[in-house]
């Protein structure tokens, strides 16, 4: 299970843009699906595979 900086755990998503960052706690399999699912929700674009890339909503506003 990855760990961040701060000690906490579970699954990241980092806008390939600007560094912006959403997490979840959850973890396993059905972690990345969930966060971005989230994601797309809350107006982040690209693709929706772990290896990006990913841009938060001020990086789409910006495009």
């Amino acid at each position: 299970m990855p760990t961040t900086d701060d000690g906490l755990t579970g699954t990241i998503l980092v806008c390939d843009g600007c560094g912006r960052s959403r997490r979840t706690s959850a973890t396993g399999r059905i972690a990345w699906d969930l966060l971005w699912l989230q994601a797309d929700q809350a107006g982040w674009a690209g693709s929706d595979r772990p290896l990006g890339p990913h841009y938060c909503i001020v990086c789409v506003g910006n495009g």
